[in-house]
């Protein structure tokens, strides 16, 4: 009896093995992911890494009801993430506004901004919104970045000289809501 069972079981295996399994099945697509080429390619998927995990602690902070963590945690990630020193992001927002005091609607796009959020600052709910308004200057941080992977052999201030060029020459616009 065991002898037949063994040999059921052995011509199930091979006929299995010679037609294969359900006829229909395919083989699972699988994501080809393609490492990036440009810098600027470099720069958005690092800032997409950025907008990840602004994502994780704006949830975090939703649930526990507690959104004074946000404004630690965004100084965290830009240095975990990107590398930057303490404030960098606040010194790009400021060279872009000194290199477009010509430009009344973008200092006006700027003021607006910077408005609502003294206005929920006041509310006592500018942390729910913290991560709206500096994503508001992520154009900012990409060119920055932009410039980090393009001349990697230059310190901080060569590349602020570089970013400050990029802003006259028009690479980046930012467009406010």
């Amino acid at each position: 009896m065991r002898l037949l069972m063994l040999l059921i079981v052995l011509m199930f295996c091979a006929f299995v093995s010679l037609i294969g399994c359900d006829q229909g099945m395919q083989q699972p697509i699988m994501e080809i992911i393609r490492p990036p080429q440009s810098s600027l390619e470099k720069a958005r998927m690092a800032m997409e890494q950025v907008n990840e995990r602004r994502t994780q602690v704006h949830q975090m902070a939703e649930e526990t009801g507690d959104f004074s963590t946000v404004f630690i945690a965004s100084e965290d990630i830009f240095r975990e993430e990107l590398g930057f020193r303490k404030g960098l992001w606040v010194d790009l927002v400021d060279i872009y506004r000194q290199e477009n005091l010509e430009n009344p609607e973008l200092l006006e796009g700027i003021e607006n901004l910077e408005d609502a959020f003294v206005e929920k600052l006041q509310e006592g709910t500018f942390g729910m919104f913290y991560f709206e308004y500096i994503s508001a200057f992520d154009e900012i941080i990409i060119e920055y970045l932009r410039l980090s992977f393009e001349f990697p052999e230059k310190n901080e201030e060569e590349r602020l000289m570089l970013f400050r060029e990029s802003i006259r020459e028009g690479k980046i616009l930012i467009v406010f809501a």
